[in-house]
């Protein structure tokens, strides 16, 4: 006993501690510094050395201990904004942005973009006229075009796209990123013209039979690595994801985002791939932002002998870094895309009668669970629909309750309010893409859902009234990557049709500031060291007219950002 409660005196020791940097002090002064802290939550001036926070105070007095004897230099380039914590993004994918941000955009909502602004379009005459125009406009093969919905634009499949472009190799992603349709000249581009040479990919490929269509040029969910594998010659070039990363990059600047997460590290080109292209990314010297890379379990399952511990170690020593964190957690899947109705729905099911797809059969994902959970993983767990929620809860209710280890549910389109309760009782966290209900609400009330359930998408303020800890992300390109808009869909749930559904499930103020902040970082295991303004955290802030608290909540919807500072660069 003796031993173990010296232990911390030991650990505590002066001459145990490493010697901390001593750099020059830059003291920023602001109108008010809203710091998400309970504790201290308003400040007027923050101290800052080696990109950390020393402290902060309501007086440059109170800042004297940390000044005294050293450089400093007081910064009042923001006297008269509102400091607020760098904003988090807990889930994006580089890649796919980099890439998606190389193709043109033909979806039902509006994008502004580096460059490009894309206005959405519906019904499907406009849509066919839209993406003719678009085809004639592009140059090079095979070209992609991102953004179809069906229940917006009309049916599309291979008859559909050879009646608007026969002759050139023409791909339509669709707005969930989970489906592609190919016209014949882009199946004859990939080699996949017959029934045989088509089927034999998929079978290679390891994909569902029914996730892959050749008579109509569908390569959906588990069949989409498929189309990927033969595209990755032209999305992958070297100039297109230079372009793309650098647009990633300006989108999360101008929107004061400066963490985010890859919540499927490797789904491209395979983790050790594109773990390399995001370091080199980020890594650069005018980087203004860091990003956590979290593999795909099934990618990792695919390593003969795997041992995680040894996969752990070697990734985090080859990539980590300032700007680049590995840490011990793992992304599932369990059902299909929510912007495709692809998700698992309960009973009744969709009103069409058709039936949602697994992207990892229950038996599989059983067996990655239990897996990674006693490996010591933290679990990051795509689940979209209430039939993939019964059966992902269940499954964790039987895992082994470890500390050290958390369960974030990513996506969360649709659940019941009894599986509320259970995400409570197994001390779960949740990122939510609020997207869902903007864009969906009135078209799933209308085709697949009905009007009751469409509009309980999203069911957050239920996770608020249980104290859930909360993140919003944008999964872009499923939405703009813009927390202060994704904060404002979440206290509004206005639809794109400029109807709020729901309200009972809108978030406070408090808890949707919470969500793009604190509650971000710590659904990625991050609020350690960012997500408010205090001592000991990275120095991240973006600089505001207005405080986030005081503005009418349409304010949020296009929140001007003056500044944005990563690790107290401006």
């Amino acid at each position: 006993m003796a031993g173990f409660s010296a232990a911390p005196l030991m650990a505590a020791s002066p001459a145990a501690l490493s010697p901390q940097r001593r750099g020059p002090v830059t003291v920023f002064e602001a109108r008010s510094i809203v710091t998400m802290e309970q504790a201290l939550p308003s400040a007027r001036f923050m101290a800052v050395a080696d990109g950390t926070i020393l402290g902060v105070a309501d007086s440059l007095d109170e800042l004297g201990p940390w000044t005294k004897d050293r450089e400093t230099k007081v910064d009042r380039q923001f006297a008269g904004k509102v400091l607020f914590p760098g904003l988090v993004d807990p889930h994006i994918h580089p890649m796919q942005a980099a890439v998606m941000l190389g193709m043109p955009f033909v979806a039902p909502d509006d994008w502004k973009l580096p460059g490009q602004n894309w206005q959405g379009v519906a019904g499907q005459e406009a849509y066919r006229r839209r993406l003719k125009k678009v085809i004639d406009g592009q140059s090079g093969e095979p070209i992609v075009i991102w953004g179809h919905h069906e229940l917006f634009h009309g049916p599309m499949d291979r008859q559909v796209l050879d009646a608007i472009e026969r002759d050139r190799p023409v791909i339509v992603w669709q707005r969930s990123f989970h489906d592609v349709f190919a016209n014949s000249a882009a199946l004859r581009w990939m080699d996949l013209d017959t029934k045989a040479k088509f089927d034999a990919a998929i079978a290679a490929g390891k994909a569902d039979p029914e996730h892959g269509d050749f008579a109509k040029g569908i390569f959906s969910e588990t069949a989409l690595q498929v189309a990927i594998g033969k595209l990755r010659p032209v999305i992958l070039a070297p100039k297109k994801l230079q372009s793309g990363f650098a647009g990633l990059q300006t989108m999360m600047h101008d929107r004061g985002v400066t963490t985010t997460a890859d919540m499927a590290t490797g789904i491209f080109a395979g983790f050790e791939m594109e773990a390399g292209l995001i370091a080199n990314a980020f890594n650069r010297p005018n980087g203004k932002a860091r990003v956590s890379l979290i593999p795909i379990a099934s990618e990792l399952d695919s390593y003969p002998n795997f041992d995680p511990e040894a996969w752990y170690k070697r990734t985090r020593d080859k990539f980590a870094s300032d700007k680049i964190i590995v840490d011990k957690r793992v992304k599932l899947f369990v059902d299909g895309a929510f912007f495709a109705q692809n998700m698992r729905m309960g009973s009744p099911g969709y009103s069409d009668g058709h039936v949602g797809k697994w992207l990892t059969e229950p038996d599989v994902m059983r067996d990655q669970l239990a897996r990674y959970w006693d490996a010591g993983f933290s679990l990051h767990i795509h689940v979209n629909g209430d039939e993939g929620a019964a059966v992902l809860l269940d499954t964790l209710g039987k895992l082994p309750h470890r500390l050290a280890q958390t369960v974030t549910l990513e996506h969360l389109g649709y659940c019941t309010e009894a599986q509320i309760e259970q995400i409570l009782q197994l001390g779960l966290m949740v990122s939510a893409q609020p997207n869902y209900i903007r864009v969906l609400g009135d078209v799933y009330s209308r085709t697949g859902l009905g009007a009751d359930r469409a509009s309980l998408m999203n069911r957050l303020g239920s996770l608020e009234r249980t104290w859930t800890p909360l993140g919003l992300h944008s999964d872009f390109n499923m939405a703009p990557i813009d927390p202060f808009y994704l904060a404002w869909i979440a206290q509004t749930r206005e639809g794109i049709d400029g109807v709020a559904r729901g309200e009972e499930e809108r978030l406070s103020r408090w808890k949707a500031l919470r969500a793009i902040t604190i509650e971000a970082a710590q659904v990625i295991g991050m609020n350690d060291t960012i997500g408010s303004l205090s001592a000991g955290k990275k120095a991240d802030f973006v600089a505001l007219d207005d405080d986030p608290f005081e503005v009418e909540t349409d304010a949020m919807k296009e929140m001007p950002i003056a500044a944005t500072v990563f690790e107290g660069v401006v």
